[in-house]
């Protein structure tokens, strides 16, 4: 049977604004990497990746807020 585990290490607020402005940061850069060369869908699929890691990290949190 599977067991409930709980994290050990829950995501830190800090972190996760962290990555926030670094994944704006990034979204900045292939604006500027678009309007010089153009559309790159390496760029989208990695910033959309990325951002589902950070929206997992806040859900984890709030979760860990709550129990």
């Amino acid at each position: 049977m599977a067991e409930k585990t709980k994290t050990k290490n829950p995501p830190n607020l800090a972190f996760l604004v962290l990555q926030e402005v670094a994944w704006a940061l990034g979204l900045v850069a292939m604006t500027l990497h678009t309007i010089d060369r153009g559309l790159d869908w390496i760029w989208i699929g990695l910033l959309v990746g990325w951002q589902a890691s950070i929206v997992w990290g806040f859900v984890k949190l709030r979760r860990a807020q709550i129990t």
